[in-house]
This record gives structure tokens, sequence and C-alpha cells, in this order.
């Protein structure tokens, strides 16, 4: 028995008599040794509850053959021999080598029976993490090991929940960067609160971007349990080099295992400079191609065409066989070749949808029914899937990505367009997955993103939402800027628009195209409420992307829309008017029209007092928010101890809220904290401004951990304020450290969007000048950072005066004035802090 086999038995447990009636265990096995456990009946009570021990372990053994009777009809036949297959993970045709460092640590995080019960294995294509996974379980004595196909991740956690799983579990999700976030966060959460049993998730995805970082949004009803148990702490990044050996050697004991498999005579390998941190997989292939050769290779060449090349020989014997070619000819090779790299790029759920790719060759697209059926099971005894559903395609992936790739250069425009043309949701989701890891190692991938993106811009649109946090930068730009101009239907606009997570730096731009042609496309016959309602969610998506003028007059409209309704229904309206009020009111704060603002604010807090004395379940964290703007908006007018007082209502609310659901109200409550810090420090109580300031970057700090994108900006205020806290409690160093960790954190977010960031980012600067001149460190490097602020906030406000001028001019003394204690003049008058 090889080491995969003890794999091929499923774990099967009874359901107790409490969860009698379910009817049927859901299949999540996945097992890439080559079958996979698709059904089993449990119906009723397993275990029984017989008066005799006797009765019992009969009962079991009942329950136990009845799982391996239905284990014996559904289990899916071996994998095809293929050239490709042989360098599969699964095969384990080449002896394990090296990791040593990464096994010791996860065999110490099975081990630890405190640990978090999730570790996320990135890599790029090709490094060895699945192989190294497979290695992994096998080393673990006393414990079962499960590969979950996607689309299980729920009813695994489910299963797991039910307390129905061995005493030892280690669960294995493979491309999870491409599973349902949902699904992957309930199993995680599942893991972690087990109990009498210890359970293990081992998530593997080429990165951990913002995918991970954003995991607790997919699942806000255990977001909280998500921060805490996916940091990045958890993450395992595997490198490309196995420092254990050289890739020369690894090659040679590849081309000695690869020989004995194929009973061939161990060829010499050629001795030659090969890079350190060549992955793993390209060097198995060098070792493949050798043997198949009988000799070695010379000079450079892609292993990937070479190692297609062989795989072509596969593709023409099972052909053959199936009655699709009667000689050698290359039009049919090629047409094999286009038919397997289609099937690589789209997958197919179904025999229709397999149909259907056979037909988007050019080749075929007129064939008759008879000759595309036998394509499509030629197609499919090719690569069974692993899953026993859909359809299997050419593995390993970078085999599979590079084949997809070069089959679409080579199609002329109209072909490539043809492939991507009535995709499913599902395959427009693999079209762009495969497409976005190939850019990676395959040059023409970003012109097919650029193809694929453009033909059916709605259905790209919603697979941009489902996989653009994989890809930061890849398909989102491409995606709002054919979207501005594409032929749309309002109705799907205003659906699509509601999946947009909020706020996302990401996606921002997509989600203010989207509300853009919503609001643009309004009729006499649009209702107003739902006018009212989209004007008010473009206006809070403006100004997320720095869009701030259009935000202001669009939030406008918004309410005096909501004006009117409330006049009409005061019952039915009066909580969206608020809403739009407190919304407006930090859009004319934004804009400088401090008294606007502050009318505005306190109209919307007297609004949700209001209802808060009629239903205050329902209307408390809505009041909450308006105490916490209102705060601010005072402060701005000047009146700091009522700021003050109400600030503390705020702080007192949100953590009344967070006592009950922590998950959902802790990002208020990081908010209303980092603000009464800066009101504590305006009242002079600096020891509580420094305690409370300190409170509120623990918590952005660890609401960023798992969801980066999110809360990042607030983090870079936060730590902003933070610094001026330290400067005023004497703790010079840390100050200092602290503004400038702002700073960056900023430039990382100004990267990505400058519109929105570039303010912040100014603010923190003209923050580093003014830390450096109340601690007395004037270097060279703090005047160049201010000045690069004071730069920033000219352009600014040459664009919108009002709301920049005052702090261009504070921010421009501070200059002045370190460049003068720079040349040894005192300081002349007291200079405003940099806050937010």
């Amino acid at each position: 028995m090889d080491r995969g086999a003890w794999r091929r038995h499923a774990w099967w447990v009874g359901i107790p008599g409490v969860v009698a009636g379910f009817g049927a265990w859901a299949a999540v096995a996945d097992d890439k040794t080559g079958w996979t456990v698709v059904s089993a009946a449990a119906a009723g009570v397993v275990g029984g509850f017989g008066p005799t021990v006797a009765d019992r372990l009969a009962a079991k053994r009942e329950a136990r053959r009845r799982g391996e009777d239905a284990l014996r009809g559904v289990t899916s036949a071996e994998l095809p021999e293929s050239v490709a297959w042989l360098l599969h993970p699964s095969r384990e045709v080449v002896d394990f080598l090296g990791r040593g460092w990464v096994l010791r640590q996860l065999e110490s995080w099975a081990a630890d029976p405190g640990a978090v019960a999730v570790r996320l294995l990135t890599g790029a294509g090709g490094v060895g993490k699945t192989r190294l996974a497979r290695e992994y379980a096998g080393r673990l004595p006393g414990w079962r090991c499960e590969w979950i196909h996607a689309g299980a991740e729920e009813q695994t956690a489910t299963l797991i929940a039910s307390g129905g799983v061995p005493s030892r579990l280690l669960v294995v999700v493979d491309y999870a960067e491409t599973r349902d976030r949902a699904g992957v966060a309930a199993l995680v959460c599942a893991a972690q609160r087990a109990t009498g049993v210890r359970v293990r998730v081992l998530l593997i995805a080429r990165g951990a971007g913002l995918w991970w970082e954003t995991l607790s949004a997919a699942y806000p009803q255990q977001a909280q349990l998500l921060d805490a148990v996916t940091g990045r702490s958890q993450v395992v990044e595997l490198p490309a080099r196995i420092e254990e050996s050289e890739p020369g050697e690894i090659v040679a004991l590849a081309a000695r295992d690869f020989a004995a498999h194929l009973g061939r005579p161990v060829p010499a390998v050629e001795p030659c400079d090969r890079p350190a941190d060549t992955p793993v997989l390209r060097l198995h292939a060098e070792a493949l191609l050798t043997v198949l050769d009988g000799k070695p290779r010379h000079g450079r060449y892609d292993v990937l065409t070479e190692v297609l090349g062989h795989e072509a020989r596969y593709w023409r014997f099972a052909a053959r066989r199936a009655g699709l070619l009667t000689a050698d000819d290359p039009a049919s090779d090629a047409l094999l070749r286009q038919v397997v790299g289609v099937a690589a790029l789209l997958g197919a759920d179904g025999p229709d949808e397999v149909a259907g790719l056979i037909r988007r060759v050019p080749a075929l697209v007129a064939a008759e029914p008879e000759r595309v059926d036998r394509y499509a099971a030629w197609l499919a005894d090719l690569y069974p899937a692993a899953d026993g559903t859909g359809l299997g395609v050419v593995q390993p992936d970078l085999l599979a990505e590079a084949l997809a790739v070069r089959v679409l250069r080579d199609y002329p425009a109209a072909d490539r367009a043809r492939v991507f043309t009535g995709l499913t949701g599902a395959q427009a989701v693999r079209a762009l997955t495969v497409l976005g890891r190939a850019r990676t190692h395959q040059a023409d991938a970003a012109t097919l993103i650029e193809v694929a993106l453009g033909v059916d811009v709605p259905r790209m649109v919603e697979a941009v939402i489902r996989v653009g946090v994989q890809f930061p930068g890849v398909f989102t730009p491409g995606a709002v800027r054919l979207l501005a101009d594409a032929d749309i239907d309002l109705g799907w606009a205003r659906r699509v628009a509601d999946l947009v997570p909020h706020p996302t730096t990401e996606l921002g731009r997509l989600a203010v195209t989207l509300t853009t042609r919503i609001v643009t496309g309004f009729t006499p016959d649009t209702p107003p409420d739902v006018q009212a309602l989209w004007m008010d969610e473009h206006a809070i998506r403006l100004a997320e992307v720095g869009r701030r003028t259009e935000a202001l007059t669009t939030g406008q409209e918004a309410v005096n829309l909501y004006q009117e309704l409330t006049t009409a229904d005061r019952d039915a309206h009066l909580p969206d008017l608020a809403m739009s009020l407190n919304n407006h009111a930090l859009r004319l704060a934004e804009a400088g029209r401090h008294t606007d603002a502050l009318t505005t604010s306190h109209e919307a807090l007297s609004l949700r007092r209001e209802l808060t004395t009629a239903d205050r379940d329902a209307y408390l964290p809505d009041l909450a928010m308006s105490l916490n703007n209102h705060a601010v908006r005072l402060a701005e007018a000047g009146r700091h101890t009522d700021a003050l007082t109400t600030s503390h209502e705020a702080v007192n609310l949100y953590q009344e809220l967070t006592t009950t659901n922590r998950d959902t109200h802790l990002p208020n409550l990081a908010m209303s904290l980092n603000n009464h810090a800066l009101r504590l420090a305006e009242a002079g109580r600096h020891t509580d401004a420094l305690t409370t300031s300190h409170e509120a970057v623990n918590l952005y700090q660890e609401l960023t951990t798992t969801n980066r994108d999110t809360h990042l900006p607030d983090l870079a205020t936060s730590l902003n304020n933070h610094a001026l806290r330290l400067t005023e409690a004497g703790r010079h160093t840390d100050a200092l450290t602290t503004s400038n960790e702002a700073v960056n954190l900023r430039r990382e977010l100004t990267t990505t969007n400058r519109d929105t960031h570039l303010p912040d980012l100014a603010i923190s600067l003209w923050s580093v000048g003014y830390v450096g001149l109340m601690v007395g460190s004037v270097t060279e490097e703090i005047i160049a950072l201010t000045a690069e602020g004071v730069r920033y906030f000219d352009e600014l406000a040459a664009a919108e005066p009002a709301a920049f001028e005052k702090r261009r001019q504070a921010a421009r003394r501070t200059l002045d004035e370190l460049r003068r204690a720079a040349a040894g003049t005192e300081v002349n008058e007291p200079l405003p802090a940099a806050e937010g």
C-alpha cells in the first residue's frame, strides 16, 4: 500500500439520536489520490440505545458495514496515467525532500491543545504546498485527515459542530482563496469552537491577500472570533527554495524516482547553474523530461511547454481510443490541444456546460451533436474530477494556466471573444482566477484579461466582485473603465451594487461606477424613496473614493428628498431622514463648512434621540453614531466642554452595545475611543487621553490583523493621533516611531487611491514635523517629510480652499518653525497639533 492509500478510507461517524432525522450525510471529502465520497446514508439513530454492551457493539458494526458498502459504490476510478499526472502531488512519484522547519512547525501546531485551530500555508504556484500538506498529514499518527472539496465547507462545519468527528481531525482546504469565503469562515469557526476533540484546519493558497484579511467581513455573525484566529501569525509562507538541497541535487533525485516509476534507465543530469529559488515543480518537470528523452537537455528551454508536448501524446492516444482520430494529423493535434486548453480555462459543472465548452473551440462551433458528445466523453475521461462531479482539467495548476493562456494567445480576436461569451457565473470566476494566477508566469495573460472583461461586462463585473480581493489592482481598474460605458440594466446595477462590501479599498471605484449608473438612470417614474436611497448611497461611495465635492452635492439632494418624504409620511421615513442628515453632516465638515455641519449634525442627533425613545433596541446603535459625530462637530466649533460630554456618552453606549454583540460594534467602539481621546486631550486630561488613545490603537490593530482592507485607514488615523498623545506624555521616542508608522501606512493607502488618502497622508507628514518639533528632534529627514506634507496641502487647497486652506497654513507654520529650530532659533509661538 502506498503512503497515500490510507487516505482512501473516508471518515464515517454516526449521528447521535439528538440529530436523528437529518436523513443523510453530505459528501465533504476531496481525496486527491483518486477517489471521493459523494454520499452516504445515515438516517435514524445509528448508535442505538440497546440494553447491553453487545447490542451497542453490534449496532456500531452494522453502521460501519453500511458505511463501507456505501463507499464501495461511490468511489471514483483511479486517475489516468499521463505525463502531467506524474507531476501531480497526489501521485507522490518523487520522494519528499526537505522542508523540515515547516513540518516541525506544523507538527507542533497539531500537538499543542491550546493552539489556534487554523493555519494558512501560502506560496507561489509550483513550490510544493499541496505535496507538503500530504506529507504532513502522513506524519500525524492517530489523526484522520480529510481534503474537503469545493462547496462542502459549510457542510463540514456543521459536521464538526455536531460533535460527530474523530478525536483528532485534520481538515485540508486546497485553493482556499478560491472557495466561498463564508463557508471557509464557518469551517474555521467550527474548528475553533470544537470541544472534546481536536480539530485543525489547514488552508492552502497562493497568498494571504485581501481575501484572508477580510474573511471576517464574509461571516459577520462570528467576525470577532475570526478576527482573533486569522491573523498574520497563523500564516506559514513556503519559499520556493528548499534549503536542505541544491536545485541540481533535486533534479537528479527526481530523475532517479521518475526512471524507477517508468522502468527506464536513470539518465545523467546536466550540471548547470539553476536559480536557487526555482520552484520545485519546474525542477521535477526538468527531471521528468530528462527521463523521457533518455538524455540530458542542453541550453535554455521552457519545461512547461516541453511537458505539454509530451502530454499531447497522451491526448492523441486517448482520442484514437475514443474514435476521434484515425491517423496522425497536426491539425487534429492542435484541435485536441485547444479543447484541453479551453477546459483548463473555464471548467464545466455538467454535460450541457461541457458541450458548450467544446463548441467554443473555433473548429467545433458548428459540430454535429454526436461529434460534440464524443469530444465530451474523451475530455471527461482524460482527467476525472477529484470530487466525482464537474470536469477535471490538466494538472498541476501551472501547466493548466500555461496551456490556457497559450491556446487563447494563438486565437484571432473574434475567436478569443467567443471563448468568453455566454459564460456561467462560475466559469467567469474560474476564467479570471486562472488568468490572474497566470500573470505571474505568462506574459500574455494581461492582454487576455482585458479581452475577458470586455466581452460580457455585467457577467465579469459580478466575477470581479468575487475575485477582486484575491488580485488587488488586476481586475478592478479594467472593470471600472468598461462599466462606465457598457449597456446595462439598472435593476441589475442595483442588485450588484448591494454586493460590493462597504467600506472597501479594492472595489471602491467599482462601487461608485455602479451607483453613478444607477442615479443617472433615474426616470420620471422612479419613486422618490428609491431615488433618495440611491442618492445617499452614491454620496457615501463618492466620499469613499475622495470625490468630496460631488459627495456633498449628492448628499444634499438625498436630504432634500427625504425631507419631502417625511413631510408626507413622518413615521415611515423619519429613520431614513436621520441617517441622511448624519451622513450629510460628515460631508459638510469635510468641505470646511463647520457651522452648517454642526447644525445638520444636531438635527440628526435630535431625530435619533426621538427614535430611540420610541424603540431603544432598534435605534441605539444609530444614536451612538450620531453622538460620536456630533462630538466632533462641537469640538470643531470650539465647544470643548459639550464635545467631551457628548463623546463620553457615545463611548458609554458603544461599550454597552459591545457587551451584547462585540463583533458588530467593536469597530465603532474603536472609532469612538479614538475621538474621545482627542476630546480628553483638548480638556487637558492628558493621562486619560493617552490611556484611551492606546485602547483605540489596540482595537484597530486587532481589527486590521484580519480585515486589513476595511480597517487600515482607521488604524493609520488612530496611530497619527496616538503619536500626539505620546508627545504630550513626554514619551519622545515612542511618539516619533508611532508618527512614522502612520506615515508609512498612509503612503501605502495613497498608492492604491490617491484622491481618497492624500489629505490623510498630508496630515501625517505634517504630524511628523509637529512631533519632531515638540520633542526637540529636528533632523533633515523630518524637515523633508514636513515639506512634502506642505506640498500636498498646497495641491489640495488649490482645488478645495474651504476644506484645506487652514490646515495648509498650519502645516506651513510648522515647517517654518522647524527650519528656525534647525538654524538655532527658538520657536516663536504655540502651534496647532496635526490631528486626524
